[in-house]
């Protein structure tokens, strides 16, 4: 339908630019970073989702970990975040040998300060792949963060590496991710 993210147009054109390119995918993901950059009613809704629900969320876990304070009054004291916009939006078509290889954001010039949000936006079950990631920094210890559709996680993928093996089944996995900023951090 019209109103869905992917309209057939859309899809037509991320087809063609792959077609171009011989099948690599930076050109859809531009593409497709470049639909979402520019889809005002998306954005809108994107703001609405982090400052009513990841926001709120986030500044309780400072608070409740120490590393926010709250005021004499009890209320948190006032904190800056900072968040990526757009997000990115990722697409992962199977069957495929196609991976996101191991790395850490920082290896991007994404700083420390910084937490991403994955949001698997396909079943897991049907894609049978998920997103994996160290518990720690240079543990090596990679575990599925196990996000289920309607779920979204955070981690610290600055300093904690984390990669999404290839997709074996025929559909394609679909993800939203971004990054938080805490004022102090950051």
């Amino acid at each position: 339908p019209e109103s869905s993210l992917l309209t057939k147009k859309m899809a037509k054109r991320l087809r063609q630019r792959d077609h171009k390119s011989e099948g690599n995918g930076e050109h859809s993901q531009q593409t497709l970073s470049d639909i979402l950059a520019n889809d005002e009613r998306f954005l809108s809704a994107f703001d609405d989702f982090v400052v009513e629900f990841i926001l709120p969320h986030l500044k309780s876990r400072l608070i409740d970990c120490s590393v926010l304070a709250p005021s004499s009054n009890g209320a948190a004291l006032e904190t800056t975040f900072y968040y990526q916009r757009p997000p990115t939006l990722r697409l992962q078509p199977g069957p495929s040998t196609q991976k996101v290889s191991t790395h850490r954001d920082s290896d991007y010039g994404h700083q420390d300060g910084e937490l991403n949000f994955w949001m698997p936006l396909t079943d897991p079950s049907l894609t049978q792949i998920d997103l994996w990631a160290e518990s720690l920094p240079d543990r090596g210890d990679y575990h599925p963060l196990g996000a289920r559709l309607g779920q979204i996680i955070s981690f610290h993928g600055s300093s904690c590496r984390h990669y999404v093996p290839p997709n074996p089944t025929r559909f394609t996995r679909a993800s939203l991710d971004f990054r938080v900023g805490v004022g102090g951090f950051f």
